[in-house]
């Protein structure tokens, strides 16, 4: 008996551990935001902001934004100018909102 509770949570204890490792929203967003070219302190503040306000919908429709800036200059680096443009051309008045917000705030603290 105690083999057939021993093997089941042989299978289950490495993926419970692997799940714990995934990703989080934040981790995710900032990954995006440096991607795109943003400065990797800014991205972190930026996405701390970010995740608190806006919805899974709106950072995905981000995460898309910053994936076709990248497309568009690979080499180039995300200027506050050139991200609020970008975030502009999407239309949601939330997301250009926080996202101004945040772009202002953690690049003036740096």
């Amino acid at each position: 008996m105690f083999r057939a509770i021993l093997k089941p949570a042989a299978i289950l204890l490495p993926l419970a551990l692997l799940a714990g490792c995934a990703a989080s929203p934040e981790q995710r967003v900032r990954a995006a935001l440096i991607d795109a070219g943003v400065q990797d302190d800014v991205a972190h503040c930026m996405a701390r902001r970010m995740v608190e306000k806006l919805s899974t919908e709106q950072l995905l429709e981000l995460k898309r934004l910053a994936s076709l800036a990248k497309q568009e200059d690979p080499d180039g680096k995300m200027t506050p100018r050139r991200l609020l443009r970008k975030v502009e051309a999407l239309g949601d008045p939330e997301v250009i909102g926080v996202t101004s917000r945040a772009a202002l705030r953690c690049y003036i603290m740096g």
